[in-house]
């Protein structure tokens, strides 16, 4: 693992498929990570996330292009994110999930976000467990 590089692995209760689509599906992503969402889920097509952290009063948005799409088993896009609270920008990141099938119908879903600049390494480490525990709670059976 590089240096710069978070890698966080968990195991759903749901098939590579449902999970799948709730990382490329504009309907789905809202209902576990960002506020609004528009992704042309396809390589080479581009996606905004749009955030709202009413508690801290922060606003961010995350944008990118598809970089790798394999239905089911991989998604990988670039992250360019930027904040109201001047954190960042963050550029040249790089987030990719990996999906693999387990034999009792769960998924061992793995997240690497590489390029994490040292000073942004544990806001981004709390922030992808909250939202892989988001993700997980989506799809409790």
């Amino acid at each position: 693992m590089a240096e710069d590089e978070l890698r966080k692995t968990i195991v759903m209760d749901a098939s590579p498929a449902v999970i799948f689509k709730a990382l490329t599906d504009e309907k789905e992503l809202v209902k576990w990570m960002p506020s609004q969402a528009t992704m042309d889920a396809r390589v080479g097509g581009e996606y905004e996330f749009k955030y709202h952290w009413a508690d801290r009063n922060i606003d961010g948005v995350v944008r990118g292009k598809i970089l790798e799409l394999i239905p089911n088993k991989k998604l990988s896009y670039t992250w360019d994110s930027q904040r109201s609270d001047n954190v960042g920008p963050r550029k040249d990141a790089k987030i990719t999930w990996m999906l693999d099938e387990l034999s009792d119908g769960r998924t061992r879903v793995t997240l690497i976000h590489s390029g994490i600049e040292k000073q942004f390494w544990q806001d981004t480490e709390r922030g992808w467990s909250h939202y892989l525990g988001q993700l997980a709670a989506y799809h409790k059976k």
